[in-house]
């Protein structure tokens, strides 16, 4: 199930249908696979706090955990960083941050706090 979940993030769309409460979550496999796009949202996120940049460094990173595939050449942020940006960018607003906490949650890959209203 968690293998799935990231596979279908890194082909172009995460059809999250987790529950009639999650809905899919739409992300370009090209935006993950670019590296400065990556360093783009990085910067973003760490002198910006930036939810958008929070959520794309995030999800590079998760990506990367669960792909074997995944670039080697891309840096990325480790998973346990990645998972308080991710925290962070569902804080600030950002919905497809927390509509991914909400789906790995209901796979049973969310182990941190909820993101409060």
């Amino acid at each position: 199930m968690k293998k799935t979940l990231f596979i279908l993030l890194s082909v172009g769309a995460m059809m999250c249908a987790c529950t009639k409460k999650t809905p899919p979550v739409e992300v370009r496999k090209s935006l993950f696979h670019n590296p400065d796009s990556l360093l783009f949202y990085a910067e973003r996120a760490y002198l910006h706090d930036d939810p958008k940049g929070l959520y794309i460094t995030a999800v590079a990173s998760l990506m990367k955990a669960q792909q074997p595939d995944f670039p080697d050449s891309l840096t990325v942020v480790p998973v346990d960083e990645a998972e308080i940006m991710l925290l962070r960018s569902a804080q600030l607003g950002y919905p497809e941050a927390e509509q991914l906490i909400h789906c790995l949650a209901d796979h049973g890959q969310w182990h941190h706090s909820m993101p409060e209203k």
